[in-house]
């Protein structure tokens, strides 16, 4: 996997309006699945997107194969980075993302 992709996200609006889009479309099918069924549902398309990513990038299948355990290494670590910084947010704004009626004493 490229080092080239690592936090160059960070100030790229495509990468924002993207990543909102996929949000909203998650938001939306929880109104006729399971919320932990899109979530999974969710995870899977990434592994699976990102998988066809770098075979895509890759000069032949050999590459692929011998790169894989640095991208499995790569994008655990960036999924890792990613939960962190929301697991976070969450927990600095939990009463502004999830409303609930007891929410009296957390």
């Amino acid at each position: 996997m490229s080092k080239k992709q690592s936090n160059s996200q960070d100030n790229d609006p495509e990468f924002w309006d993207l990543a909102e889009k996929f949000i909203e479309l998650a938001n939306t099918s929880v109104d006729t699945s399971d919320l932990g069924k899109v979530g999974a549902a969710m995870l899977y398309a990434a592994a699976r997107f990102n998988t066809f990513v770098v075979a895509a990038s890759s000069i032949d299948r050999k590459e692929f194969i011998e790169d894989a355990d640095d991208t499995m290494d790569y994008l655990s670590k960036q999924f890792r980075h990613m939960l962190g910084d929301n697991l976070r947010d969450f927990k600095d704004n939990y009463k502004v993302y999830i409303k609930h009626s007891d929410d009296e004493n957390a």
